[in-house]
């Protein structure tokens, strides 16, 4: 590729970026996307804060106001006292049962609204706790279920009491046990290998990462298609190939696309920062930001200069990989209806590469790193995907991240030096959609 035939690139590329900024369609898009990343932390913080009275909703008052005991066991009688410790239950009365139940239950569900009754029975080999409330009244299922299982776990300390366990044997019964198998050399010295297995927070870490690329890259790689086949159906495309070379003209495109497009991505990340610390304010009441909870433990320890930079350089490149794909498969076509048929092949792509990266990262939690794993940061169309979230958490080798790095920098060559043998021919085919076996053969001879 000589200095000529990508000479003009920046025209093409501020040309696109700006009609694209003004289409309406990136507009009302872009205003949707800001809009839901301004909504989510907030619905999420309601959500796990139980509504908007956050972590002070445990401490309200049940709306639980007299509890019946009716224990069928041979367990002596219990006034779960301990449980007026808690705000939440501190105004409930135990009573130990003695009426009729049939009377009890009829007087609650007349009378009584706020009780409930509370039956202790056992069968071989278990104990069964169950609630009867009323059919309405102001005891939802909620409630019960925040009684039942404050009330399931004082049960087992009253169970063990009962049964003479003591607070030594309660203590070893509680024990945990751990398993570990080791391998020895012939000396008999234990074979210490590395953990590479990944925790639950660094797998959604990650996962986020890969949903996140995969995301910008559909979008951008669709936007960049798009606007080949419009301008070539528009003959848009003619007058931009006066003035500038085929190979410039899909390097403008796909960096202009992907500018914008990642323009929406940064914008997102800013307004979910700002909105979680909106929510970590004003509605936990504690300041807590609700991200924090789903970060690795360790993710700051990772984190480094060269790190970022070089997880942002390997995403960029990912992305102008598979947008380069997309943009062959969309010259391949000439009208906007054959489009979804002309990305088929680019589509398969691009999933085939993110569920490989998917499946690294199971196996990384499951079993650690194996050469599945290696396969898949190694290979082109999964490395985008898989590796920059493995590398801001430490579980990639810098061999193999340098490795991945160079084999991505090199497809991306190879992919280019196709895209320029047939491109020339293709941006102005406006016949039948071209095959596979086609576009091998125009590779073959070399344009001007």
């Amino acid at each position: 590729m000589n200095k000529s035939s990508i000479s003009g690139w920046r025209d093409v590329l501020s040309f696109t970026f700006l009609q694209t900024m003004k289409s309406k369609s990136f507009i009302i898009s872009y205003v949707i996307f800001l809009l839901l990343a301004a909504l989510s932390i907030p619905v999420m913080s309601l959500i796990t804060s139980g509504g908007l009275d956050g972590a002070d909703a445990k401490d309200k008052p049940s709306p639980i106001e007299k509890v019946y005991v009716d224990n069928q066991t041979s367990l002596p009688d219990m006034d779960f006292a301990e449980l007026h410790d808690t705000a939440a239950f501190r105004n409930i009365t135990w009573v130990a049962m003695t009426e009729n139940y049939d009377i009890v239950s009829d007087r609650i569900e007349a009378e009584e609204n706020t009780s409930v009754i509370l039956t202790i029975s056992n069968t071989p080999g278990m104990y069964s706790l169950s609630f009867v409330k009323a059919g309405s009244g102001p005891v939802g299922d909620g409630s019960l279920s925040t009684l039942g299982d404050a009330v399931a776990s004082q049960f087992d300390s009253y169970k063990r009491i009962a049964l003479g366990v003591t607070k030594d044997q309660e203590t070893k019964l509680d024990a945990s046990v751990a398993t570990k198998v080791s391998m020895l050399d012939i000396s008999g010295n234990e074979i210490v290998k590395a953990d590479t297995k990944i925790s639950f927070s660094e797998y959604w870490f990650i996962y986020g990462l890969w949903f996140l690329v995969l995301m910008v890259n559909s979008i951008a790689s669709a936007q960049v298609a798009t606007s080949l086949v419009t301008e070539k159906s528009t003959r848009v495309m003619e007058y931009l190939l006066i003035s500038v070379k085929p190979l410039a003209l899909i390097i403008g495109k796909i960096i202009a696309m992907l500018s914008a497009v990642l323009l929406q991505m940064v914008s997102m990340v800013v307004v979910v920062f700002i909105s979680s610390k909106v929510s970590a304010a004003f509605i936990t009441g504690k300041g807590e930001d609700i991200m924090t909870k789903y970060l690795p433990e360790n993710i700051f320890e990772n984190l480094n200069l060269g790190n970022i930079i070089l997880c942002i350089v390997f995403v960029l490149l990912g992305l102008i990989f598979f947008a380069t794909l997309a943009g062959l498969a969309g010259s391949t076509v000439s009208r906007l209806e054959e489009l979804q048929e002309g990305l088929t092949l680019f589509t398969i792509t691009s999933l085939v590469g993110a569920y490989i990266g998917v499946g690294a990262i199971n196996v990384l939690m499951g079993s650690g790193s194996n050469p599945y794993v290696t396969f898949a940061f190694l290979f082109p169309l999964s490395s985008p995907f898989l590796v920059p979230g493995a590398l801001l958490v430490g579980k990639v080798s810098l061999p193999i991240a340098a490795a991945s790095f160079a084999l991505l920098i090199v497809s991306n060559i190879l992919l280019l030096k196709f895209v320029a043998k047939v491109f020339e021919t293709l941006i102005l085919h406006t016949d039948n959609k071209i095959k596979i076996k086609d576009l091998v053969k125009l590779s073959r001879y070399k344009t001007n």
